[in-house]
């Protein structure tokens, strides 16, 4: 069991951290190797800089998600204000007020909308929010028309950079901690553009590192809106949105067990939500590892529903109860310093008929039954 406690730890990590991380590779590597490009290369890094930022804003406008939004768009302004300062100012764009006053604002809302909670896309919060960044870049305009800069006069880039720094290394603590492939990409995203200011003044620059830094968080927001879909976030089982599309091509035989893990919200109460998530996935492991076959959701927090595709309640319920008798057979260790704990699910069982105008029906009868059961004990499967 502790072994496969760590493999479940780190397969996440190996797979979330992959892909962000190969792509800012092979931008690093290629801009070392064989910068400066042609300037149809360029070009054509700079237009997918933008067809990937602007698909990108209308996919997350459509399911009304506000953080990556956000952080898209500071990239594509320190984009458009770096290009422009170098057209505007040539060779020593790097020592004018501006730039320097730049290394400080795209940081700090970098960090700022990384840590900002998520929340849906279109309501007020974020209408001030966004009158807040106009403000920032309002005051720099000021600034650099003052020639002030907001730095330490010896060491121009000193606080830019810092905040940069900052921002990456709290990134990538938080990415470790949670694993999430949004936060990798997020952490390769930043470095991407950090090495976008560091080597500003070489032409291939800012498309090379910018477009990576784009194209890491255009994969993360694809793979988070797949998975939102099709796949629950936390065990990796098909989720019930997936459910719903699934059950239109349900045989004309079937049965649909239910699977509930018992004391769930005592669960939550006494180990607190992380300790909830992390036997949530020990469980759906064992369902998974008895039930190799079948079809397997995650219907809701607490339970599970699989699709017994060509039998009837008499044989999924004798495979329902090897998952019940399994479970509780099993010790699920949460942590390797704590002692493991018991824990059971109670199960029910409904096979269509055909009065049953769809899948819902077969669902509802099996839920009551095993509402009906659980009122009374725990740890049983029931047939409807």
């Amino acid at each position: 069991m502790k072994k496969f406690a760590a493999l479940e730890k780190t397969l996440p990590l190996i797979r979330n951290i992959f892909i962000p991380s190969l792509i800012f590779a092979a931008g690093l590597l290629g801009f070392y190797l064989y910068a400066p490009f042609s300037a149809a290369v360029n070009n054509t890094f700079h237009i997918l800089f933008y067809v990937l930022g602007f698909c990108c804003f209308l996919i997350l406008l459509y399911f009304n998600q506000n953080k990556p939004v956000f952080i898209i768009f500071c990239i594509s302004l320190a984009y458009i204000l770096l290009n422009f300062l170098k057209i505007r100012l040539g060779t020593d764009f790097s020592l004018s007020p501006a730039y320097r006053n730049l290394c400080f604002f795209i940081p700090l809302n970098l960090g700022i909308f990384y840590f900002w909670p998520r929340r849906r896309l279109l309501c007020r919060t974020n209408v001030y929010l966004l009158l807040a960044v106009f403000f920032q870049y309002a005051l720099a305009e000021h600034l650099t028309a003052a020639e002030i800069t907001v730095s330490i006069s010896s060491f121009p880039h000193l606080l830019g950079n810092g905040l940069f720094f900052f921002i990456i290394g709290a990134s990538f603590i938080k990415a470790v901690r949670s694993g999430s492939n949004t936060d990798y990409a997020s952490f390769f995203s930043f470095l991407s553009v950090f090495c976008g200011f560091y080597y500003a003044a070489e032409t291939s620059a800012l498309p090379v590192f910018f477009f990576c830094a784009m194209l890491c968080l255009s994969i993360a927001i694809a793979q988070n809106l797949y998975n939102e879909t099709y796949k629950d976030p936390l065990t990796g089982l098909a989720s019930r949105n997936s459910y719903m599309i699934h059950a239109k091509n349900f045989p004309l035989k079937y049965s649909i067990g239910i699977i509930s893990i018992d004391d769930f919200d005592k669960l939550g109460d006494n180990f607190g939500k992380r300790v909830r998530n992390i036997l949530t996935k020990l469980i759906a492991a064992q369902i998974s590892g008895v039930e190799k076959e079948e079809s397997i959701y995650r219907y809701s927090p607490d339970e599970f529903v699989i699709i017994y595709k060509n039998l009837d309640k008499n044989e999924s319920f004798e495979r329902l109860e090897t998952i019940r008798r399994t479970i509780a057979g099993a010790s699920f260790l949460y942590n390797p310093k704590r002692k493991a704990l018991k824990l059971t699910v109670s199960a029910s069982v409904s096979e269509k008929k055909r009065s049953d105008a769809s899948s819902v029906e077969v669902l509802v009868r099996a839920r009551k039954v095993l509402q009906k059961t659980r009122s009374f004990s725990h740890n049983v499967t029931s047939k409807a």
